[in-house]
Parts: C-alpha cells; sequence; structure tokens
C-alpha cells in the first residue's frame, strides 16, 4: 500500500506550496511591515528594538522551514511516526506563523494596503493573511489522516 496516493499527501503537499509561494512573493512586503513596526512610537525602546529584530529574523525563514518539513513529510510515507513528528512540528510552526500574522498585520495592515499597487495585489496581500491558516488547517488534517491510517494498519495486525 502506497501513502504516495493517500490523502494527508496533497494536504502536505499543498501546505508545502503555499507556504514557500508565501516565503517566496512575500517576503519583500514583510520587511516592509516590519519596518512601520519598528517605527512605531511605544516601540522606541532599545532593548524592544533588539527583540523586534530578532523576531524579524526568525520569522522571515518560518514559512520556509515549514515548507521544506512539509514536503520532506511526504517523503517519509512507510515511515508513519517519523512523518508524524514531522508534520507536528511544521503544525507547531505554522501556529506560530499564525500568531506572528495577526499581530503583524494588527500594526501594518493600513500601510501596507496604501502600498498595493493594483486592486490584485491588494486581494493577494488579503490571501497572504489567510494563508497560515489555510496551511495550519491542512497540516491539521495530514496529521489526523496519518494517525488514521496508522491505526487502520495496527488493527490489520491484530487481525493476523
Amino acid at each position: 500500500m502506497l501513502m504516495i496516493q493517500r490523502i494527508q499527501t496533497l494536504f502536505l503537499l499543498l501546505s508545502s506550496i503555499f507556504y514557500l509561494s508565501y516565503w517566496l512573493f512575500g517576503l519583500e512586503w514583510y520587511l516592509e511591515g516590519f519596518n512601520v513596526i519598528i517605527n512605531l512610537p511605544f516601540l522606541s525602546d532599545r532593548k524592544i528594538s533588539i527583540i523586534l529584530n530578532s523576531l524579524i529574523f526568525i520569522t522571515t525563514y518560518i514559512p520556509l522551514i515549514t515548507s521544506i518539513l512539509c514536503f520532506i513529510s511526504i517523503l517519509y510515507f512507510k515511515n508513519r511516526k517519523r512523518q508524524l513528528f514531522l508534520s507536528k512540528i511544521a503544525f507547531c510552526l505554522s501556529f506560530l506563523m499564525c500568531m506572528n500574522t495577526v499581530w503583524f498585520f494588527y500594526f501594518s495592515l493600513n500601510y501596507l494596503v496604501s502600498l498595493m499597487p493594483s486592486m490584485t495585489m491588494e486581494i493577494l496581500l488579503y490571501l497572504a493573511i489567510i494563508n497560515p491558516f489555510i496551511c495550519s488547517f491542512l497540516i491539521y488534517l495530514s496529521i489526523r489522516f496519518i494517525k488514521r491510517d496508522s491505526e487502520l494498519v495496527r488493527s490489520l495486525n491484530r487481525i493476523r
């Protein structure tokens, strides 16, 4: 029984593609939005500025790391335990990205909307807001289906 044909592969592949496109096409706008956040008056303290710069560095690469983890998880279709472990790590990172997205767009949405050159880009910005939530849901579904497959195989082994 090949896991490549299973639905969790589709969920992980979509999540990987969505996060990779989120990172490739949104990085410039992400850094632009963080410039707005850093210049907020109540975040002008030096210690907070160091924390924000660290946060920028870390959260810049979370979508790329999550995308890679989802793709590697697909390749471990024969080892469900490892696939489940990698998917859970990807889900945790995706959840962190969801929290970061809420925080980030709360402060920078109006500025970024004013920078958008066309209505299409504005729609893509709004899609970027919901992208981490969609990806988290897809990764969650893949975890559920991996567990279901694992339980199915265990039950078949008990019958023998």
